[in-house]
């Protein structure tokens, strides 16, 4: 069975051997590029670090050589593939949501909320959400470091040719792994082919996260399946149940 794969090129391998092991066609159809972003902190020494993503690790390697952290100074993952990312630099992570990586999820333990009067530094892409700003600024003082942006692809033969492999079959799921990636998927294949997009709305969709799911279902899916975990493990089981 064919799956599309629109995570960005420099990122897909680990979830496209996943799925080759398990007897699935992944198909390539990179939506997003991710490009660093130079931004500097206001000052050198936090509290506490809070990663947003796998992306805001990579990408913000960078800023940390600058940051005066020490063992005293906490740091928080928004996800299990967020800490995984921070300790394979070696960053000791001192609490993460195990299941479901969001904003929300981290806010709901008892690490986050027990924090007062410290300053906090938040890792994140371009133009994230304000969800742990708004709630960790009642008690705390909180900045933001934008380390990346997600720019949308240009169509290349590789999108033309993988929409044409992929739409060959009915049977087929097409996975999303945020919003913006999967804005960006309806809008290329749009520029496209018009009618394929009629076409790939058809086929189930596997998405990452309720928020996901609300959007896809407001531009026209209705096959969606959330996975239970934010990793790439959660994504093939989801798969695995939509079959």
């Amino acid at each position: 069975m064919r799956i599309l794969l629109t995570r960005a090129l420099s990122q897909v391998q680990p979830l496209q051997t996943l799925l080759s092991e398990q007897g699935y066609q992944p198909v390539l159809f990179p939506t997003l590029e991710i490009e660093l972003l130079n931004n500097k902190p206001l000052k050198t020494h936090y509290n506490v670090l809070i990663f947003i993503s796998a992306n805001a690790v990579e990408h913000g390697l960078e800023t940390l050589k600058i940051l005066d952290y020490q063992q005293t100074t906490k740091i928080f993952a928004v996800g299990a593939a967020t800490a995984k990312k921070l300790e394979e630099y070696g960053i000791q992570v001192d609490a993460f949501p195990a299941q479901k990586a969001s904003s929300e999820a981290l806010l709901a333990m008892s690490e986050l909320q027990a924090l007062h009067h410290q300053t906090v530094l938040i890792f994140r892409g371009k133009g994230g959400r304000e969800t742990l700003k708004d709630s960790l600024s009642k008690n705390n003082k909180v900045e933001y470091i934008e380390v990346y942006q997600r720019v949308r692809c240009n169509i290349t033969p590789l999108h033309r040719d993988s929409l044409l492999n992929f739409l060959q079959s009915n049977q087929g799921i097409v996975t999303a792994t945020s919003v913006e990636n999967l804005s960006a998927l309806v809008f290329m294949i749009k520029q496209i082919d018009t009618k394929a997009l009629n076409l790939i709305k058809r086929y189930p969709l596997v998405v990452l996260s309720e928020r996901i799911k609300v959007f896809a279902q407001s531009i026209g899916f209705n096959q969606i399946k959330v996975a239970i975990e934010t990793r790439d493990e959660g994504l093939l089981k989801a798969i695995q149940c939509s079959l």
